[in-house]
């Protein structure tokens, strides 16, 4: 009973932001909503973007959103992605629990009439336990099952409040953590830290902030894809914050000392799943841990907005691994559908993926002080 429309253009999309958002809300997936993807799209994504954004209903209730986009077109290999899925969330279509493998069969059936038609779709990262990339596979149109292929695993750290209170939560914490985090406090507290959260009047100001910290945090260490966007980051972080800060689900913590930024942590909220999207922090405060401080700040607006999940983002991190009780790791992934061109569709890919393997797997067996003086050399060779 499930019909597939295609949306191509920024006003159709925005058209069905209401029900988009209301189904991210039940489907308890906070970055699949309109907030994110339409704030991506209106700020970061190039004036050549080729929208491939898939809304699916049901007797005309909207019970699926697979937001494509071309994104490359190299050696006659047509790439399709998760508009603003490569920045450390985990992105995918969104569906109305239950209706995952209805929803993919028609995503499927759409996009195999797209021109120009995926030869491949790019997930990641995205949670392992997924089933979208089976489902659209094996729903894809005609008598032939695409092929999954992956190529890349990491962990994410996740805090399941099974505890009645934040109270409890916090009395659980190996005793270890809770020591760790009252020296920490008392370092932040004797420097003169106050920790405050974003209000609509200082929303901007704090997302310039981040865009800062989290910029200085990485310079020299490598690539981050949210600092290469320099100014519109925070563009684009303002404009998620408008969409979602009256509702409580864009939430920024900012820790300050002197009155002046030393660490930015912002999370989106949706139905029952809390999940920090990013932090920034000055190196010079690293005594007081300040990423860590602002785990438990974090914890108790779970509990206040009735969330049930925490999720800390991608990397087996030290501080992150302090507070988790679980894990849900994340896999990049690709899916090639079935056609005549599917011999040189994986030709073309194959070496990029052995490639990502064999780093993936050195990453896991060596060193990572090796592969940051790697990163290093590599960045003063191109300067």
């Amino acid at each position: 009973m499930s019909d597939g429309e295609l949306i191509t253009d920024l006003a159709g999309a925005q058209a069905l932001a209401p029900e988009w958002d209301a189904l991210a809300v039940l489907a308890s997936n906070p970055v699949a909503g309109p907030a994110w993807v339409l704030s991506w799209w209106h700020h970061v994504a190039s004036a050549e973007i080729q929208p491939r954004l898939v809304a699916v209903r049901d007797r005309g209730r909207l019970v699926g959103v697979a937001p494509f986009y071309v994104a490359s077109v190299k050696r006659g290999v047509v790439e399709y992605r998760l508009m603003a899925s490569d920045f450390g969330v985990c992105m995918e279509p969104l569906a109305l629990p239950g209706r995952e493998w209805d929803v993919a069969a028609e995503v499927a059936r759409v996009l195999a009439s797209c021109r120009p038609r995926p030869d491949v779709l790019a997930f990641g990262p995205m949670t392992l336990a997924s089933h979208w990339t089976t489902a659209l596979s094996s729903g894809w149109p005609g008598p032939m099952r695409g092929m999954v292929r992956g190529y890349g695993v990491d962990g994410a750290p996740v805090i399941v409040l099974r505890d009645s209170s934040f109270d409890a939560w916090f009395a659980s914490l190996r005793s270890s953590t809770r020591r760790s985090l009252r020296r920490n406090e008392r370092r932040f507290e004797e420097a003169g830290g106050t920790i405050r959260w974003s209000t609509t009047e200082t929303l901007r100001a704090d997302a310039e902030a981040f865009s800062r910290l989290h910029g200085e945090r990485w310079e020299g260490r490598g690539c981050s894809r949210l600092a290469n966007l320099g100014s519109r980051l925070p563009d684009w972080l303002e404009e998620v914050g408008r969409e979602l800060i009256d509702e409580g689900r864009f939430r920024m913590c900012m820790l300050e000392v002197g009155g002046s930024p030393i660490c930015a942590d912002f999370h989106l909220i949706a139905g029952e799943v809390l999940a920090d999207i990013n932090t920034g922090w000055d190196e010079r405060y690293a005594k007081m841990a300040p990423a860590k401080l602002t785990v438990p700040r974090v914890v108790q607006e779970a509990y206040r907005h009735g969330c049930r999940r925490v999720h800390l983002g991608q990397g087996n991190h030290a501080y992150k691994l302090s507070f988790a009780n679980a894990n849900d790791p994340v896999a990049w992934t690709l899916v090639m559908p079935p056609s005549l061109r599917f011999p040189y569709t994986y030709g073309c890919v194959l070496p990029g993926l052995l490639r990502k393997r064999t780093r993936d797997a050195a990453e896991r067996a060596l060193p990572a002080e090796w592969f940051e003086a790697a990163r290093i050399m590599r960045r003063r060779l191109r300067a």
